[in-house]
């Protein structure tokens, strides 16, 4: 029997004073946190620029969400390079275990 795909969540949310209906194919509760956590960082903005209009706001909420995740992108990156220098360490190690590399260090 074939594997259906997710069916799509539908969820109404208040974000930042207004209302949105969020559809998606990740639980509604994973939606929630999402929508939960946009209006916690818009609302951390507001109070640090109490004057920014909501248009300002959000395009800044969403630069500093794009920058989230370009770090963690990079951090990503990074740990997938370590099983790399791991592999080529061991690999040294059992060079000098061997004593190819000679007797002294």
């Amino acid at each position: 029997m074939a594997e259906s795909a997710p069916q799509p969540q539908k969820i109404t949310k208040q974000i930042f004073g207004e209302t949105y209906t969020i559809v998606g194919e990740a639980s509604s509760g994973y939606i929630s946190e999402v929508a939960d956590y946009v209006e916690l960082r818009l609302l951390d903005l507001a109070k640090a620029l109490p004057t920014a209009s909501k248009t300002k706001l959000a395009v800044l909420c969403a630069l500093n969400l794009a920058d989230e995740l370009f770090q963690m992108k990079e951090v990503s990156a990074k740990a997938n390079e370590i099983p790399e220098l791991e592999e080529r360490t061991k690999k040294i190690i059992s060079l000098l275990e061997e004593g190819i590399i000679g007797d002294n260090f």
